[in-house]
């Protein structure tokens, strides 16, 4: 059995640095035979404190919720080279599975620790060499990778990529002869059955569900449900990465006169049953690799409207949505007047297209292939 160690900043029980910890968790749970470790921080994201019910620096073995697959998982609050050997020299894996970019502690760390002769490095940048990721402290981020191909530490190591959008993220930073292995993001399972819209014409009742971020565009949106002469409400759901920006949508908010309301962040288990409460999901983000909220919109047969900047195109000729121009606000006001004015028969139409879309896409992910040559 091949023995494979995940390392990233963050693991389950924390959920608030979004789509990368849901990608990971169903990821162990589909190949359980292989992926026995975890090294992870003990914190969530913008937390002070250890996440609960957890043992810090040991192994600990956690069961992940709904399959209670077993898990061996060292929840880390420091981690320097002398710490990670150890862990190492614990499971002597084949296998270890970088995942992000730009953290210290779990990215360089470990490729200054592992002998590359010796065990195989596997590295996914999450979404984070997307140009709209890097756009954000772009010469901090620059001047890091930079570094990371000049100290040579990326030489002969092996790419995840979870779409063919980021094999070329990965190819035009890193270079054309980057080995690069596309498998896709494992996603949870749609609903056995999805619920009929209860949607009233020209009215449209909204969810952004995701981190609140500058990347994932959510002041666009409240301005625009500001401008919008149809009655269409939005509720706000998702943890606050970036505190200057959520300030500026909650001056946004405050001018909504009560039909934009900030509803609080969910544990992932919560997320599917709270879309199918809504016409529709609304996320117009500026990069995506993957989604995992935009997903389960679909999942759930609720109608995604997002950008152009995700997999998730061609939504309207799906019947599954709608894409967005983001750069013109005209257009964007334009089509959400029409999305609101749809009747309900009409509107069941594309919740049914975004289920049959989302059972598509899992159909296609259950094809591990591309994962064993990943891992070997």
């Amino acid at each position: 059995m091949t023995s494979i160690i995940i390392v990233y900043d963050y693991f389950y029980p924390a959920y608030k640095a979004g789509g990368p910890v849901q990608s990971l968790t169903n990821l162990v749970v589909i190949l359980k035979k292989h992926i026995n470790f975890v090294i992870c921080g003990a914190v969530d994201l913008h937390s002070k404190t250890n996440l609960g019910g957890i043992s810090t620096n040991e192994w600990s073995t956690i069961k992940l919720p709904p399959s209670d697959t077993q898990l061996n998982v060292w929840y880390a609050v420091k981690l320097n080279k002398a710490i990670f050997s150890k862990c190492l020299q614990d499971v002597s894996p084949a296998v270890v599975y970088l995942n992000g970019m730009f953290s210290f502690r779990f990215v360089i760390i470990p490729l200054l620790t592992i002998d590359k002769s010796k065990i195989k490095i596997v590295l996914c940048p999450r979404g984070m060499l997307q140009n709209g990721a890097l756009a954000g402290k772009s010469l901090k981020k620059k001047l890091y990778i930079a570094a990371l191909k000049f100290s040579g530490l990326v030489k002969n190591i092996d790419w995840h990529a979870t779409n063919a959008e980021e094999e070329q993220d990965i190819k035009s930073v890193f270079g054309n002869k980057a080995n690069v292995i596309v498998a896709p993001n494992i996603p949870k399972s749609p609903v056995n059955k999805i619920t009929r819209s209860e949607k009233a014409t020209d009215q449209l009742r909204l969810i952004y569900l995701s981190l609140i971020a500058e990347k994932k565009n959510l002041l666009q949106v409240i301005e625009l449900v500001n401008k919008l002469a149809a009655n269409v409400t939005l509720d706000i759901y998702g943890p606050v990465k970036d505190a200057a920006y959520w300030k500026k949508c909650e001056q946004a908010i405050a001018t909504s006169n009560g039909k934009i309301k900030y509803m609080g962040d969910l544990r992932p288990e919560q997320v599917q049953d709270t879309f199918a409460k809504y016409d529709a999901s609304i996320i117009l983000t500026k990069g995506e690799n993957f989604g995992h909220a935009l997903y389960e919109s679909l999942s759930v047969g609720r109608p995604l409207i997002t950008s152009f900047f995700t997999p998730w195109n061609d939504l309207e000729e799906k019947k599954a949505g709608w894409n967005l121009d983001i750069s013109n606000t005209d257009d964007c006001i334009k089509k959400l007047e029409v999305i609101a004015s749809i009747d309900n028969d009409s509107f069941n139409v594309y919740c049914n297209g975004a289920y049959e879309l989302a059972k598509g896409y899992y159909a296609e992910s259950a094809d591990l292939s591309n994962y064993h040559k990943l891992f070997g």
